[in-house]
């Protein structure tokens, strides 16, 4: 593990320590201010509250607790909200119902034949409020267990008579409530852990949720988690009878809001541009790392550069500095649906060619309001040690090719230089380290967008998702690390000049790696279409997803358009998809498939699937799905688009997949051929 680490890391050294892209008095300025321990106790005070996206309480800790804070350090906050019913779509996400929990329990009532049982209860929402199911409908009801599996396809049904039951399942409570209840007459569920879902900790319980839209309301009902050993319990349990339990929920499901909290640092000469930095601030009650952490640290963020700006430390930024706390993905889904002009700078759906460049329409382009990039902090605060876990930051997909993974390497590097640690933080060794592009979280919106984007979190980690997400698994030290190196990025970026850009791409290597990507993929066999060749430019669509003012860059090439297109030569015109919605696509979008095209999209989530471990083969379908249609932008045909993608991800995928994939894509209406 170490020989992992320390060779590329003292080869970075070597070649950058002597200067590093963001200057040593601004990072020494940054280290100094920014505290580990105040983004530990704002994510102390955040946890406080059942953070679930479109409730009462999540909207309670964006006005109570993170907009009072923005505002007593004298920054530029509101709050702005968007509709959340279960009904309102934004792009193909259906948002989540409102939901106001207030108590709930899970009883085993009796055993058949033991007159003297004593009741056991098993979930207590006051004790541990991830054991009720996210947007359970309130009630009460009872009913006989009958475990069904997975529980989340008819299949698991076959020969189980659930109606007026009570399912046990180890499948997701959204997909057995629509099985169980829905379909099969259910009166409720009971969610246990799969067995190979982290079995040394029999005793956690894991976050689950039913997610009901709102014409489901009627016919709906709650669910419960439980531990692993308290399965084993039920079990033995059932094998002496027939097993009754009994669930009430005190809870509101109904029309309610998805709250945001907004901060700026406005630029000096170009306030209509944004750096953005976001944090997903939703999550039940108690969860810590995942991502109260994030959400503390940004506030801090805010706070520490806001301070130093004041304080004439830092210069005030050229472009506009935008923190941004959100209901994951919901939330920023609705806000780039209703602020159009984050999404006109060179984006996806900007009807221009993106390769005709400095023309006078791309420089009244380049010049409308615009995001430069976003880094999105999600699971910042981790006690690495005890979660066994270690930090990384993404890096971007092909499809956004970017300055970003150079800036974020260097600033990496420059902040494990420094040594940071927190007075009441531990000394454990950092290994951090720049990871390629995982989804997951508010970054993939962007990167739809065409904006340069990464995520910061933490992996793996036992305790994600679970009732172990505590406080207690949080660290000071690891909080000043990455929020100086977050603070220390964010900086360079909001006071970026043109002449920065030839070092970061330096540093960068990724035309480099892309081109040997490419090599190694037809050295292989891969195939790009009928006479395939490639066109290196190898700076192209970096600059171009800068989005600032650059005019000219020196390559090469001659000043040439850096740029990475790999082209599929055949005969006649190919087709050139071009996508109609924002991307990530939800799932509820592919409900309606024919037979055939529900038949050939289960073979491709088979074979680009985790394996038997759990652990990812390269890519997912899911991850394979957003980075083709990314690719999608009314001028790639789709050859190029099979080999951008065969040479990414070294995959024998062809022109007759994408094009399958177009026309599954162009039926409902998410593509145009």
């Amino acid at each position: 593990m170490k020989i992992r680490f320390a060779l590329p890391l003292l080869l970075l050294s070597s070649a950058a320590s002597a200067q590093h892209l963001v200057s040593k008095e601004t990072f020494n300025a940054i280290a100094q201010e920014y505290s580990g321990e105040a983004a530990q106790e704002n994510t102390r005070q955040i946890i406080q509250y059942h953070r679930i996206q479109g409730s009462p309480m999540m909207a309670a800790v964006a006005k109570d607790v993170v907009l009072p804070r923005l505002e007593a350090w004298g920054l530029e906050a509101k709050i702005e909200q968007f509709p959340s019913d279960g009904k309102t779509r934004y792009q193909t996400h259906i948002s989540p119902m409102a939901w106001d929990m207030r108590s709930g329990e899970l009883w085993v009532e009796s055993v058949s034949d033991q007159k003297d049982f004593v009741p056991i209860r098993l979930c207590r929402y006051s004790d541990v409020p991830m054991c009720v199911s996210t947007y359970s409908k309130g009630g009460e009801w009872s009913g006989e267990l009958v475990d069904v599996g997975r529980g989340a396809s008819d299949k698991d049904y076959e020969g189980k008579d659930v109606s007026g039951k009570v399912a046990l399942a180890s499948g997701y409570a959204a997909n057995v409530v629509r099985q169980a209840v829905l379909k099969h007459g259910a009166v409720g569920v009971v969610i246990y852990p799969a067995a190979l879902d982290r079995p040394d900790h029999p005793d956690m319980v894991r976050y689950n949720g039913t997610w009901p839209r709102a014409e489901e309301l009627e016919k709906t009902s709650g669910g419960f988690q439980i531990s692993a050993n308290q399965y084993a319990q039920l079990k033995s349990l059932m094998r002496q009878g027939a097993v009754r339990v009994r669930g009430k929920i005190d809870a509101t499901l109904g029309a309610g809001s998805l709250t945001l909290v907004h901060a700026w640092i406005r630029g000096t000469e170009h306030p209509e541009r944004e750096v953005l930095i976001t944090a997903h601030l939703d999550h039940p009650k108690w969860s810590a790392n995942d991502n109260a952490s994030g959400s503390g640290a940004v506030m801090e963020m805010a706070r520490t550069l806001h301070a130093l700006i004041e304080a004439k430390k830092l210069a005030p930024p050229r472009v506009t500095i935008h923190f941004m706390w959100v209901p994951e993905y919901f939330g920023t889904m609705a806000y780039v649906s209703n602020h159009p002009e984050a999404r006109r700078c060179g984006s996806w759906d900007d009807p221009r060619d993106p390769r005709d460049w400095l023309t006078p329409e791309r420089k009244q382009l380049i010049a409308a309001p615009c995001i430069v990039a976003d880094i999105n902090m999600d699971m910042v605060g981790e006690d690495t040690v005890k979660t066994n876990s270690r930090f990384y930051a993404t890096r971007t997909p092909d499809s956004v090719p970017s300055f970003l993974d150079a800036l974020l390497s260097d600033a990496m590097e420059q902040t494990r230089e420094a040594r940071l640690y927190a007075p009441t933080g531990t000394h454990n060794y950092w290994l951090p380290e720049m990871i390629p592009y995982t989804q997951g979280s508010d970054h993939d919106i962007f990167l739809g967008l065409g904006v340069p984007a990464t995520m910061f979190g933490h992996d793996p980690d036992w305790t994600h998702h679970t009732s172990e997400d505590t406080i207690d698994k949080t660290d000071a030290s690891e909080f000043r690390r990455i929020g100086v190196m977050a603070s220390a990025a964010t900086t360079w970026m909001a006071a970026f000049k043109g002449d920065d850009t030839e070092r970061a791409l330096t540093l960068s290597g990724q035309a480099t790696r892309r081109a040997a990507r490419v090599g190694q993929s037809l050295a292989v066999g891969k195939k790009f279409g009928s006479n395939a060749w490639l066109n290196f430019c190898p700076l192209t669509e970096t600059i171009r997803d800068m989005q600032l003012q650059m005019e000219t860059v020196k390559s090469d090439r001659g000043g040439q358009k850096p740029c990475f297109i790999l082209q599929g030569v055949s005969h006649g015109p190919l087709p050139s998809p071009r996508r109609l919605t924002l991307l990530p696509i939800s799932d509820a979008a592919f409900e309606s498939l024919s037979t055939d095209d529900k038949k050939w999209w289960a073979e491709q989530q088979q074979r680009f699937a985790d394996d038997s471990e759990g652990l990812p083969t390269k890519p997912n379908f899911g991850l394979l799905l957003f980075e083709a249609i990314n690719f999608m932008d009314g001028h790639r045909s789709t050859a190029e688009i099979a080999g951008l993608l065969a040479a990414e991800y070294l995959l024998d995928i062809d022109q007759a997949w994408v094009d399958r994939l177009v026309g599954i894509l162009a039926a409902q209406k998410l593509v145009a051929k």
